[in-house]
């Protein structure tokens, strides 16, 4: 019994920390969206198929750059429940500096946010917290609550 308590708190934490390490995107000139890795996306079941997050700092900013994606049309999808949280050493000790408005998409098989500039104190780790959401419009929803990689912000 141990050992699997063991096994499931080591299992725990490599997820953890898999989770919060920054994930490639790339950019293409011809192609005005981001282009994210097949690999990039995390997979639901249910109404979200596939979501992604990730900050980065641009100007002293958090940038969010998300995507929260459906096999079908939905009457509402996006992100609900952002919270922009800081720490002095970041990995503990978060607290809420700000929340943004829910970003949704109606009758959409997508949202996507590219560089979403928040506002941010700075001198401090930050990271985000929101929830991936869908509502197929006939009684089902989904969510799915996903926290980003951690940045420094001078």
């Amino acid at each position: 019994m141990k050992k699997k308590f063991l096994s499931l708190g080591t299992a725990f934490l490599m997820a953890l920390a898999v989770g919060t390490q920054p994930l490639n995107v790339s950019a293409s000139e011809m192609d005005l969206g981001l282009q994210y890795e097949e690999n990039d996306f995390e997979k639901a079941g249910g109404l979200i198929s596939k979501y992604y997050l990730s900050i980065a700092e641009v100007d002293g900013k958090v940038a969010i750059t998300a995507q929260t994606k459906s096999n079908s049309v939905m009457a509402v999808i996006g992100f609900k429940n952002i919270s922009v949280q800081r720490s002095p050493n970041g990995y503990s000790s978060w607290t809420e500096e700000t929340t943004v408005p829910d970003q949704l998409n109606y009758n959409s098989t997508s949202k996507t946010l590219s560089d979403y500039l928040v506002n941010v104190s700075g001198r401090c780790y930050y990271r985000v917290q929101l929830d991936h959401y869908a509502d197929n419009g006939s009684g089902s929803t989904q969510s799915v609550p996903n926290t980003s990689n951690v940045i420094w912000i001078s």
